[in-house]
Order: C-alpha cells, then sequence, then structure tokens
C-alpha cells in the first residue's frame, strides 16, 4: 500500500487515530499497573485490546482467544 493508500485509509476513519493512541495508551498503562499496585493494570491491557482489536490481527487473535478460554472456564462459587 502506497503513501497515498495509508492517508485515504486514515481519511475514510478519522476515528481509527485516536482508537490506535487510546488502545496503545492502555496497553502502556497496563503494563504500568501490572508493576505498580494504585493503577488497574489488567482491566486496562483488556480495554487496550478491545481498541486494537479493530486495528490488528493479533490483538483480534487474542481477543477471541481470551473469549474462549474464559467462556470454558468453571464458574466459582
Amino acid at each position: 500500500m502506497g503513501e497515498a493508500g495509508i492517508q485515504a485509509r486514515w481519511i475514510r476513519r478519522p476515528t481509527s487515530l485516536w482508537r490506535l493512541i487510546l488502545g496503545w495508551g492502555c496497553i502502556a498503562l497496563g503494563l504500568l499497573g501490572i508493576l505498580l499496585p494504585i493503577i488497574p493494570g489488567i482491566p486496562l491491557l483488556i480495554a487496550g485490546l478491545v481498541f486494537l482489536s479493530t486495528q490488528y490481527r493479533w490483538a483480534n487473535k487474542l481477543m477471541r482467544w481470551m473469549k474462549r478460554k474464559f467462556r470454558k472456564a468453571p464458574a466459582s462459587r
């Protein structure tokens, strides 16, 4: 895809740039939250994956894997 194709994609989907920024920001804060007890790490990582799954195939596959994994998990009593 050439430079014109990339620019046309951003023009067609103007919110995709914000999704990328928000998604990567949530991923960064989530990784920081794993190290620091103040920031909730896991929810931010999941939110980042939700935003990035519309843009990246690897994030979409990871989200589908997580859904399958947690559906099969037994309910705790």
